[in-house]
Parts: structure tokens; sequence; C-alpha cells
């Protein structure tokens, strides 16, 4: 499907927002394309790199249609929305964004109902442990799902229609969901393991300090990879996402207390149908129809 706006502008150039723009030049979609970042040396190096027209955040009023992408931090979205006011044309922009949580941009859009009317909320399940323009990909969101959003959470409002669009021509499977949901679901899903791993690595340096991947094998370096993740966006994250996080935890540590009563026990029997049972939900849920939705290294 065609795109049904001229321009595009991405607001956060790291590893996301950098990884749209590298996409869109590689597929040569015919887009005029802007960028700003909160850090104006990243907008500057995005020009330089041929990635956006404008040279810094004076950025000159769009005046044809226009996607608007937020990919910042979830809690430095108001900051950014205030990096673009008077760009762009009221009657003539769609907003969305790549926030791994929903929770405070709900608030924000609840709360101002003009723009909440023209927002469709994103969620690229892309990404890497790394971050920052220099990591951003092109290619990052081919066969990766989308989940989308909206305030009325209908697959037929028009502008959740072009968003999706956008998606699919960078490659990506485009699913809809709603935004409270979507919370609930990542929280298990994504956040829980992202804290996970930060609290393992934690763990394990205080136990063992230098001698964490001196005894170790592979299997400990892939498990905590998620830990070298960017701090301010999971900070953000854990902090958006308050109540499902710690719902959440609380669930993992329900798990890990019926783990340690039954190695307690010593009943091998009981031990060998927990693991068993486990390995085959995996195993069923993860290849049962032959795919598995995955980021390119990390789920965001």
């Amino acid at each position: 499907m065609e795109l049904s706006f001229k321009n595009i502008l991405v607001v956060g150039l790291g590893l996301i927002g950098g990884s749209i723009l590298k996409t869109i030049k590689e597929l040569n979609i015919p887009l005029e394309v802007y960028g700003l970042d909160l850090h104006e040396e990243v907008t500057k190096e995005a020009n330089k790199i041929g990635l956006i027209n404008n040279f810094d955040n004076q950025l000159k009023k769009i005046e044809e249609d226009c996607l608007i992408i937020f990919s910042v931090p979830s809690l430095s979205f108001e900051r950014a929305f205030k990096l673009i006011e008077g760009s762009f044309d009221d009657e003539k922009v769609i907003f969305t964004d790549t926030f791994s949580s929903k929770s405070k941009l709900l608030e924000f859009l609840e709360g101002n109902a003009d723009i909440g009317e023209k927002f469709v909320m994103s969620h690229p399940i892309a990404g890497s442990e790394k971050s920052g323009l220099m990591n951003s990909l092109p290619f990052l969101f081919k066969d990766k799902l989308v989940l989308v959003s909206h305030l009325n959470s209908s697959s037929e409002n028009n502008n959740v229609i072009k968003v999706k669009s956008f998606w699919e021509q960078l490659g990506s499977k485009v699913s809809i969901m709603d935004p409270v949901e979507h919370d609930k679901v990542l929280s298990k899903t994504s956040h829980l393991p992202h804290v996970i791993s930060f609290a393992l690595m934690h763990f394990l340096e205080k136990e063992l300090g230098e001698k964490v991947f001196k005894y170790s094998g592979g299997s400990l370096e892939s498990y905590t990879r998620i830990a070298s993740s960017d701090p301010l966006m999971w900070k953000d994250v854990t902090v958006s996402n308050k109540e499902a996080v710690l719902e959440a935890i609380k669930g993992f540590k329900s798990s890990l207390n019926e783990v340690s009563k039954l190695i307690d026990s010593e009943d091998e029997e009981s031990i060998l149908d927990f693991l068993s049972f486990v390995k085959e939900v995996r195993d069923k849920q993860l290849f049962s129809d032959g795919t598995s939705w995955k980021a390119s290294e990390e789920d965001s």
C-alpha cells in the first residue's frame, strides 16, 4: 500500500529511531525525512551521514502530511513533544511512538484529546542490548512484530491503517493490541526478563566480582546479555509500568520459591517432572507453528 504522507519526522535518533531512518534509506521509500534528537549533536551526525534533511534541531514547519515518530525514552516524551511544537500542520499530522510501555503515554493522551485522536501507539518488538545511532541497523524490523494500539482500539481507524501500512513498508508484521493489555503482557514477556537479567548480574558481581565470566560458559553470557541494555531506557520502562512490573516480579518469585522447595525436598521425581514440564511448554509454544517472533537480538 502506498503511504498517504510525504514526510516523516523521527524524534529520538538512537538505536530504534536511527534504524527507522536507515531502513527508509535502504528501501528507497519516497519520503522527505527529518529527524530531531534531545542531544543536538546526534541530529547533526544523522544529517552528516545522510539520514535526514535538516542540519540541526532548528526545524522549519512541515506544511504537508507528516508522520511523527517519538523514539525517545518514554519518560522523556513530553520534553520531546515540546521540541517539535510549531513544526507541523495540526490538520496534516499523525503521531506514533516506539515505547515499550504505554501507561504514562496513555495518561498524557487522555488529558490531551486533540493529540490523542491523532496518536497511534506502536511498539516494534525489535532491538539490541546496544544503543545509540552508531549501533542502528537497516532492516532491523524485517519480519519482526509491531504491536499497534489506539485509544479507541479500532483496527478500522484511518490513522491506525496508515501507521500499520508504514510498519509493513519497513518489513514488519503488525498486530493490533489494546494498550492496557499491552503493558500487562509485555511486563511479563519483556520487562520482567530484563529485570531478572539486571538482578542476576548484580547478584553475581556481588558474590564473585571479576570471576563472573572467568568461570562460566556461553550460557551465562547469553542469559545476561540484556543486562547490557540502555539503563536510561529500562529505568523509564520500570518506572512507567511500575504496577505491572511489580506484579510480574511477585509472580516470578512464586515460581522461584516453588523450585527452591523442590530442590530442598530432594524429591528427584518431582524435580524432574517440573523441569520436563517447563521444557515441554517452552518447546511447544516457541516452535509449534514453525515460527517465532524474535527481535534481531533483544525484545525491547
